[in-house]
Order: C-alpha cells, then sequence, then structure tokens
C-alpha cells in the first residue's frame, strides 16, 4: 500500500513554490541523511561552512575552477525552470556569444535550497561558490511576485553571509555584472523593488554595467528601458492604472505594443544586455561603465531609481548603497561622491559594519547584558501567547 509521507511531499512542494516564491519553502531540502551537492559531493555542516579554514579552501577550489577557462559568465535564474527568467538569461548568454563569451546557468529552483541560515544541507554554498567566489562576471534573473525578488532568491543570497568575515578578498570588486528583473505586471510600481532587493547581493562582489526590468504590463510607462528616446505622451503621475479600466490603461498613454512586439523587444534588450556584460569584461575594470537605462535620481553606484528620506528633504540618501545626496533648486539630485567611494556594501563598507557590530555588541554587554537577557528570559516566561504548529 502506498504511503503518504509528508516529509518527501514537503521537500518536493517547497522546490516548487520557492521559484514561486511562496513561502513554503521551508520545505526543500528538509531530508538529512547523506545530503549532497549538485555535483554529487556532500554538504558541509554548518561549523564546517563558518570555519575559516573552510572558507580558504572553497575559495582555493574556486580560484582553480576558474582558471584556464578564459572569461565566462555565470547566471544565476531565481525563476522556475525554462521559466521567464531563464529564458532571458540565455537571450543575455546568445548576446554575450557574440563576443566569444561563454555563459553557465544555475537552475535554483531545480537544487536544494533551505530557508533557515543554519540549515546548511543543501545547495547554498555550492551555489555561492560558483557565484560569489569564482572569477566570472555574474548576471541574475530574479522573478517578483510580489513587489520585490522573491524568496528563492533571499534564501540563497541571505547565506552569503558565511563568506563575509572569513575572506575579505570576496568583497574587492574587480568582476562586473547585471540585474535582471522579471517582474508580472509591473504597472504602478507593482516590481519597483525587484532589482533593488537584488542589488543589495550583487553590490557586493561586482561592478554593475547593465540592469532591466520586465515588467509584463507591457506599457512604455512602467518598462523604462522602453522609454529611451522616446518621449512619454504624459506623466504616470497624472493617472494610476488603477483608476482606469483594463482597455483604457492600453490607450491612455499613447499607441503600446502587441504583447508579442513587447516579447521580442524584451529579448532584443535581454541580448543587449549580454553584450555590455561581455563588453564591460574585455576591458580594465575601472572603464566598464553602466550601460543600463538613466533615471533623474540614479544612485552614482547601483543606479537604482529609489531615494530614501531620513528626515526631510532637500536631505536624501541611496537606501541600497548608503550614499547621501541633496535636491538643488533646479530638483536635480546631487550626490556625495566621496561617499560613493565608500559605498555600503564596497570591502570598504562591509570591513566598517563588521568592526562596528564587534564593538557595538561589547557595548552592550557592558551596558546591562545580563539584565537585559534576564529581562528576556522573564517575558518568555510570564508571557501567555500559546505557540502553535501544523503539526
Amino acid at each position: 500500500m502506498y504511503e503518504f509521507s509528508r516529509r518527501a511531499f514537503l521537500k518536493g512542494l517547497g522546490k516548487v513554490t520557492a521559484a514561486m516564491g511562496m513561502g513554503v519553502t521551508l520545505g526543500a531540502g528538509c531530508e538529512k541523511q547523506e545530503p549532497q551537492g549538485p555535483g554529487g559531493e556532500k554538504s558541509q555542516t554548518a561549523s564546517q561552512l563558518f570555519d575559516p579554514s573552510a572558507i580558504k579552501e572553497r575559495y582555493a577550489k574556486a580560484k582553480a575552477a576558474s582558471e584556464g577557462r578564459g572569461k565566462y559568465i555565470m547566471a544565476l535564474s531565481c525563476g522556475s525552470e525554462n521559466g521567464q527568467c531563464e529564458t532571458f538569461l540565455k537571450a543575455a548568454a546568445m548576446g554575450a556569444k557574440e563576443f566569444g563569451i561563454e555563459t553557465d546557468l544555475i537552475r535554483a529552483a531545480t537544487l536544494n535550497v533551505n530557508v533557515l541560515e543554519g540549515d546548511t544541507n543543501d545547495d547554498v554554498a555550492w551555489i555561492l561558490d560558483k557565484t560569489v567566489l569564482e572569477d566570472c562576471a555574474l548576471i541574475c534573473a530574479v522573478p517578483c511576485y510580489h513587489v520585490r525578488a522573491n524568496s528563492l532568491f533571499y534564501a540563497i543570497t541571505e547565506r552569503c553571509n558565511e563568506l563575509i568575515d572569513n575572506d575579505s578578498d570576496v568583497w574587492h570588486n574587480v568582476r562586473v555584472g547585471a540585474v535582471i528583473g522579471v517582474g508580472g505586471s509591473g504597472y504602478d510600481a507593482w516590481a519597483s523593488l525587484t532589482n533593488i532587493s537584488t542589488e543589495i547581493f550583487m553590490q557586493h562582489t561586482r561592478k554593475i554595467v547593465d540592469q532591466v526590468n520586465f515588467a509584463f504590463c507591457g506599457l512604455r510607462e512602467w518598462n523604462l528601458w522602453m522609454q529611451q528616446g522616446q518621449p512619454l505622451t504624459s506623466n504616470t503621475h497624472q493617472q494610476r492604472v488603477t483608476d482606469m479600466g483594463q482597455e483604457l490603461s492600453r490607450t491612455a498613454w499613447g499607441p503600446q505594443p502587441t504583447y508579442s512586439e513587447w516579447y521580442k523587444m524584451a529579448i532584443e534588450r535581454a541580448k543587449e544586455l549580454g553584450r555590455n556584460v561581455a563588453r564591460a569584461m574585455n576591458m580594465p575594470i575601472e572603464q566598464a561603465e553602466y550601460k543600463g537605462e538613466k533615471s533623474a535620481v540614479e544612485c552614482p553606484v547601483c543606479h537604482c531609481n529609489i531615494v530614501m528620506v531620513p528626515e526631510s528633504l532637500p536631505y536624501l540618501y541611496c537606501p541600497i548603497c548608503a550614499v547621501r545626496g541633496t535636491i538643488n533648486d533646479n530638483w536635480q539630485v546631487v550626490w556625495n561622491m566621496e561617499d560613493a567611494k565608500k559605498s555600503r556594501l564596497s570591502e570598504f563598507g562591509m570591513r566598517h559594519h563588521g568592526s562596528w557590530l564587534q564593538k557595538d555588541s561589547e557595548r552592550r554587554r557592558r551596558e546591562g547584558g545580563d539584565e537585559v537577557e534576564a529581562l528576556k528570559k522573564s517575558i518568555h516566561s510570564a508571557s501567555k501567547a500559546k505557540i502553535i504548529s501544523p503539526i
């Protein structure tokens, strides 16, 4: 008789839903017997992953894997197998191939990815070795299901902390990269945080030379890459898609391409992204420039177009790179270029952050750490919150 295995069911379900950006990713990789990586090697334990000597060994293996290959691109797809992310990555690979650059593609949704940072019996270390440690360019393609990058991407990239304190050579931005965001509708800023959340991972190790967000609404007003050289007929702040009917949204801002026309344009844009990465790989890193679309408020480091106002205008801040800026009398952003030389996610920023956290931890211990721990225990003991579980 067939026996239902909840563990096996969740493991399979987790792999599917991880690519869909849903929250049951925890089921992926729950089996712990003889965990193996994609190449058949056994996965490492948490203590092995965070051991400095183990990190050195991983770094050495990654460098060895890169030697003798020539220049190549590592493409990380966080969408479904043969889905839109993979399609655009393969188009980018075609563009790069025109310059003799080969591309390796990682299908993260088909691999074993755990959500919990300490649960390391999966393939995440292998993915990070290929994308962070190897001497190659990197293109990440990430789907958007709810405003930002999907959970599979986060489950992978938030584990890169295992590399931060162990080998600072990883954080030298002497390699190039690009980002492809794949948003569903994308209108009214529904996909506005996709590339931005992906940049947090990319900025550690790559100088970004291109990024694009493919919003499937197909509207020029919400696909920045479609606007270049084509002035908008009106501004999106005057009327939201949310406030008009489906058909009106297709004509309110002038003629729009059909879906097939839009898709062909998107494929060509993805190819150009691959070409831009390949071109940048063939020049000194100091000469590599950002070739993506421009925006009025783009950060000089990550080139994202969202700013944060910490207190009040005219002062603002890049939420990714911590580069400060001000708005001048002409409503233009004047960025602090000294900040840009030492952005938050650069080697300087990461070293400072690690040192600051260590010192602040010591401060908290001095300033009543034992008292705080006792207070926490009393709260857990006295609280009447009922812990529930599906099991």
